[in-house]
């Protein structure tokens, strides 16, 4: 078994025989006579013993609660069952209400002890590892919304995330793809009063323009074909705590009215239904694009724009805070090692430092897929990253292709001449292109805004 037990009893003839017998059974016996020795012997073997048996009444100042007091200040996990005579049974209560796992009146029934032993044992067992289970889900979880920083920029964006997180103020978060979007909106949400509440994220760029409405706000029973059922939407799911609307940019102009709506009124209408549902949700919306440039071009309503702007907080893309880049490389090194159960390799210092001068335009994401390929390789992946497409620029409001080509032609090129051969298919019908070419009209749309096609 290898469970290592301690026996505290000055009746000596009964801490020998406990010895034999709780031996015989397999276990490692450790015996002290006072309850000082019996606090020397714990101390030593404190991350060792997994079971302590101690009477109740012990010579020389310090009795059984002081070492059950003991215990709990040390380690709570270790489990003590306490031996008591009969007149001092009312006390073991007492025990055991501060934390003893049971107790046991002599003269002491060897049969029940080794019972008691097994259970205590088993039960302590269960516990630790349902509390080892917690804390690495806890260390999961913790790893992969942990912010890495030591730039004055990041330190100031937290500081201003960390204010409004005590509001329940409407937050736009803006960035690069791969800045860490949603990763700062968990930020906001720990910092907040919502932070044992549900967390709902809602991409409005995965889902289709046909089915957003009521993935979003929900649906009645009926309301459509297949609607089998009433459903709570992202909104109702979120109730109580916060909706992450990310890509909020991509909504269709209708949708965001009904968005708008609801951020004003705190209610909305789930499909299918004409009595309107309250909820209390705090929403932060994200986006890689440049709002104001939508608005522009009439596909981001200017009203919801401001409503969702009060607050707006911009995350630098990491070439904007290059100081960072040796801690995250740190941190996805331990993180991945971990998630991939490999030997820790952190890089050695010549490489983070090329590692830093880097642009990664794919920002932290594409830094983190590096690491990753670097742990996976134990250490050997060291490849240079290719530039990956920039989307949201604090320098340059445009929306790079990829400067890819088949043939002579960018995929810019191939594109555009793809929907003009669509729209010449289908008379200049924009809509009939759409679904043509399989894509949103909103596509359809900003290309032809964006390439004056």
């Amino acid at each position: 078994m290898n469970q290592k037990i301690l026996v505290i009893d000055d009746e000596k003839s009964l801490l020998d025989t406990m010895q034999l017998i709780l031996s015989k059974a397999g276990y490692s016996v450790l015996t002290a006579g006072t309850a000082v020795e019996g606090l020397k012997i714990i101390k030593e073997f404190e991350n060792e013993l997994s079971l302590i048996i101690t009477d109740l009444a012990l010579p020389g100042g310090f009795d059984g609660i002081n070492i059950l007091e003991s215990v709990k200040d040390i380690s709570s996990n270790i489990p003590v069952i306490m031996i008591t005579a009969y007149g001092n049974v009312e006390v073991a209560v007492e025990a055991m209400q501060k934390g003893a796992y049971n107790f046991l009146t002599k003269p002491v029934n060897f049969k029940v002890l080794i019972q008691q032993v097994q259970k205590a044992i088993e039960t302590a067992t269960i516990f630790n590892e349902n509390k080892r289970l917690r804390d690495e889900i806890e260390n999961i979880r913790t790893d992969s919304y942990k912010m890495v920083y030591t730039s004055s920029v990041m330190e100031e964006l937290l500081e201003n995330a960390t204010e409004i997180a005590k509001t329940d103020e409407t937050v736009l978060v803006v960035g690069e793809s791969g800045t860490g979007k949603e990763l700062l909106a968990r930020f906001i949400l720990r910092n907040s009063s919502r932070a044992n509440k549900p967390f709902v994220a809602f991409n409005a760029a995965a889902v289709s323009e046909n089915l957003m409405e009521a993935e979003l706000f929900g649906y009645k029973k009926g309301a459509f074909t297949g609607a089998d059922r009433n459903n709570p939407g992202y909104i109702g799911t979120a109730q109580g705590g916060t909706l992450f609307i990310d890509e909020i940019g991509e909504m269709p102009v209708n949708l965001q009215s009904k968005l708008l709506r609801f951020l004003q009124a705190k209610e909305y209408l789930p499909v299918g239904s004409s009595i309107p549902v309250k909820a209390d949700v705090r929403v932060i919306a994200a986006t890689n694009k440049i709002l104001k440039k939508e608005i522009e071009t009439g596909l981001f309503r200017e009203d919801l724009y401001y409503r969702i702007s009060v607050f707006p907080l911009i995350i630098p893309p990491l070439r904007k805070r290059k100081e960072d880049i040796p801690g995250l490389i740190k941190h996805f090194a331990e993180k991945l090692s971990r998630q991939y159960k490999k030997n820790l390799i952190i890089p050695d210092a010549a490489t983070i430092k090329s590692l830093s001068k880097k642009e990664w335009k794919g920002n932290i994401r594409e830094l983190e897929n590096f690491m990753a390929r670097f742990v996976l390789s134990s250490g050997k992946n060291i490849e240079n990253t290719e530039d990956s497409p920039r989307t949201y620029s604090e320098d340059n409001d445009t929306h790079p292709f990829i400067s890819f080509k088949i043939g002579e032609k960018t995929m810019k090129e191939i594109e555009k001449e793809v929907i003009l051969k669509a729209l010449k298919l289908t008379g200049g019908n924009k809509n009939r292109a759409a679904e043509l070419l399989d894509v949103s009209q909103r596509t359809i749309y900003r290309r032809i805004t964006e390439e004056d096609i």
